[in-house]
């Protein structure tokens, strides 16, 4: 390694700019690749910023408090051969020549694709296409997008292509859901995937999409190499939260939702004004409450299909790993007992039902070994 710039990164596809919260590491740390580097704080949340290579942290460019556009230069990594004199002429020239806007590289947001699905279009944000490993395909949860995915998604597109799925209903995706039961979207899921000309692959679910992902793989056999489970919905021992659900479809106006979605968080401060009305926007459109409502009967009942969603998971032929929260709100704690012998479990502390979200870090890495 020479000179390793280190960049306000981008979160999602709205994040335009974040302010440095506290710097966990000071000039001349020696950092190894996932060491907790800075705190940076976006419209929507404060989330860890990680060391993605090994290396000394050489300059801290961004001042506390100091809020940044994405792609700016924030650190500066390089090793002892480099002297300072060389290190303060690359900042001097990076900030003469960065323009807000312009970003490259590591900590890009994905690349929006659309792909068509019974002449229904869904969206797919794809990062890491061309790169060698097996690929992962993300299903998000209920009344969620594929922003979701935001800070795990560039993790795991290190070294292979990634793709988040946008639900039928769900975002700017088509808000056609059929009858709204677990088959009739899963046959839709499977044909993006085909349709993403996808051989082998890793599946990660949250939710109403790991209930999701387990009928997915179910019907895809050998050709998913491996599946995370993120709080999934409807397995034995959860106990579903209908009263969230309820209240989620039914608002209208983004302070109606800001108690619902304080369930879905350990610490409340997530719940900010710009993610309320991020959901609302996404429920105006056309269609989408419609769908939700659909979505939400067969999860509340009317769909027996998630009655036999354990027996269907002991037919997943690929190894299993569930990352769950013991102070889940929303889907409960699963019984470990009744899953596939083997399952691999992990209980994420201080997390609600987000934790890729709350505690995106340590959600990466299980994901990371896992595929």
């Amino acid at each position: 390694m020479s000179i390793e710039p280190i960049k306000m990164p981008k979160w999602g596809l709205a994040m335009e700019e974040g302010k440095i919260v506290e710097w966990w590491a000071k000039e001349g740390d020696q950092l190894k690749e996932g060491d907790d580097l800075v705190d940076i704080e976006t419209t929507k949340m404060t989330n860890v910023y990680e060391a993605h290579k090994d290396g000394t942290l050489r300059k801290i460019v961004a001042s506390l408090d100091e809020t940044l556009p994405v792609g700016s230069l924030i650190a500066v990594m390089a090793d002892a051969s480099v002297s300072d004199q060389e290190i303060d002429e690359f900042v001097i020239e990076f900030q003469a020549n960065f323009e807000p806007g312009e970003v490259d590289g590591e900590g890009t947001g994905p690349e929006i694709r659309e792909v068509e699905v019974y002449g229904r279009k869904l969206r797919v944000g794809v990062m890491g296409e061309g790169e060698p490993g097996t690929p992962v395909v993300f299903l998000h949860g209920f009344g969620g997008d594929l922003n979701n995915w935001m800070l795990v998604q560039p993790d795991l597109a290190n070294n292979r292509p990634t793709y988040a799925i946008e639900l039928p209903g769900h975002g700017q995706s088509a808000k056609n859901v059929g009858d709204g039961k677990l088959a009739t979207v899963a046959t839709g899921i499977v044909a993006a995937i085909e349709s993403l000309e996808l051989d082998k692959f890793a599946l990660v679910g949250h939710s109403f999409g790991g209930a999701l992902a387990i009928e997915v793989a179910a019907r895809m056999g050998d050709r998913v190499t491996s599946m995370g489970l993120i709080c999934p919905a409807k397995l034995s021992g959860g106990n579903l939260n209908n009263n969230y659900l309820e209240r989620f479809v039914s608002s209208k106006r983004a302070k109606d939702l800001r108690e619902p979605a304080k369930l879905l968080f350990a610490d409340p401060e997530f719940v900010t004004r710009d993610l309320l009305e991020d959901l609302i926007k996404s429920k105006r459109l056309d269609g989408a409450q419609e769908a939700l409502a659909l979505l939400k009967e067969g999860l509340v009942g009317g769909d027996p299909a998630y009655d036999r969603l354990n027996a269907r998971l002991n037919e997943v032929r690929a190894p299993v790993t569930l990352i769950s929260s013991r102070a889940d709100q929303i889907v409960g704690v699963p019984d470990i007992a009744a899953l596939p012998s083997g399952t691999d479990a992990h209980w994420i502390e201080n997390a609600g039902h987000m934790p890729h979200l709350e505690k995106a870090a340590e959600v990466s890495k299980i994901l990371a070994a896992l595929v």
